[in-house]
């Protein structure tokens, strides 16, 4: 069971780290995204140090000693992810533009329930 905690924490870890980097330096597909979905600068940079955060919180959460670690910050990314799906749904994005979204999220709350199985 920790094999597949180790592989979704690196996961989901790469897909928050890796889109919270992209807010942060200001990739120009993130910036495009921002301006899609109405959210402001400031805003998009808080997010992207917050998964940037939550990323690194969830590969210090498996550490034997440190799983609530993990756990806290699966739930931040979840809360995060339906936020996403909020704004997208605000911009009258279809399906398959919310979707990455979900499917982040879904991913996160696995990680979740195989490090509380796993601790």
């Amino acid at each position: 069971m920790f094999i597949l905690t180790i592989i979704l924490a690196i996961v989901v870890a790469l897909l928050f780290g890796g889109a919270g980097l992209a807010k942060i330096t200001n990739r120009p597909q993130m910036v495009e995204a921002r301006q899609h979905l109405v959210i402001p600068t400031a805003l998009w940079r808080v997010i992207g140090i917050l998964e940037v955060l939550g990323a690194t919180g969830l590969i210090i959460g498996l550490h034997q000693d440190l799983p609530v670690i993990g756990v806290l910050a699966a739930a931040g990314l979840v809360g995060m992810s339906i936020g996403a799906v909020f704004y997208h749904q605000r911009a009258g994005d279809s399906i398959p533009q919310w979707l990455p979204a979900v499917a982040a999220g879904s991913l996160t709350i696995f990680y979740a329930i195989a490090r509380v199985g796993s601790a």
